[in-house]
């Protein structure tokens, strides 16, 4: 497929697949999925590493790993998909290399709604540090299948797809942590 130039103006509202197909030949292309998927694969990196320095790390990799191989991206499944899937492979040889498998995770950055009381805000958070303190505690794979189901809202086929899983597994993988949070949060004023 050859890739025609892409307008500046139109740079924004083109979807991910036409942006993918010139990103190889045009930065400003890549630049515009750069934008749009920065925070999300943060979030995720965040969500399953213990510091702010290092999910900033792995999240610069993944997107360098974009970059240099965005012309092997051949459109047959969702641009976040693809893009998850290389975050999910960065975050397995990380974890390999070190032994890393404890991670503690006090907060997952996401919008404040400024409306609420600073005291309910308060409390609010406690509550979120909690949950995910106890999210932490899962084993690797229910965290990973946690934050890429509740955090990035992917489908459990999308999920599967990016972890390399069947849907059943993922299924699984997702009942098993719901159990473990609700006998973990048992008695515990949430909510």
């Amino acid at each position: 497929m050859q890739a025609r130039a892409l307008d500046m103006d139109v740079l924004g509202e083109a979807d991910d697949k036409t942006l993918a197909a010139h990103a190889p030949e045009n930065f400003e292309a890549f630049a515009e999925l750069y934008r749009r998927y920065l925070c999300p694969v943060y979030r995720f990196m965040r969500s399953q590493v213990g510091d702010e320095a290092t999910a900033e790390d792995l999240t610069a990799h993944v997107f360098f790993k974009a970059l240099s191989s965005a012309s092997s991206y051949r459109a047959e499944g969702s641009y976040s998909s693809w893009i998850f899937r290389i975050a999910h492979n960065s975050l397995s040889t990380w974890r390999q290399r070190a032994g890393r498998d404890a991670v503690v995770t006090e907060e997952i950055p996401d919008g404040v709604d400024p409306t609420p009381s600073p005291a309910s805000q308060v409390i609010v958070g406690e509550e979120r540090g909690l949950v995910w303190e106890t999210v932490a505690a899962l084993p690797p794979a229910q965290r990973e299948v946690v934050a890429l189901r509740y955090i990035e809202d992917f489908s459990i086929e999308e999920v599967a797809t990016i972890t390399r899983r069947s849907r059943g597994a993922v299924r699984i993988l997702l009942h098993r942590a719901r159990t473990r949070l609700r006998k973990a949060l048992d008695g515990k004023d949430i909510g």
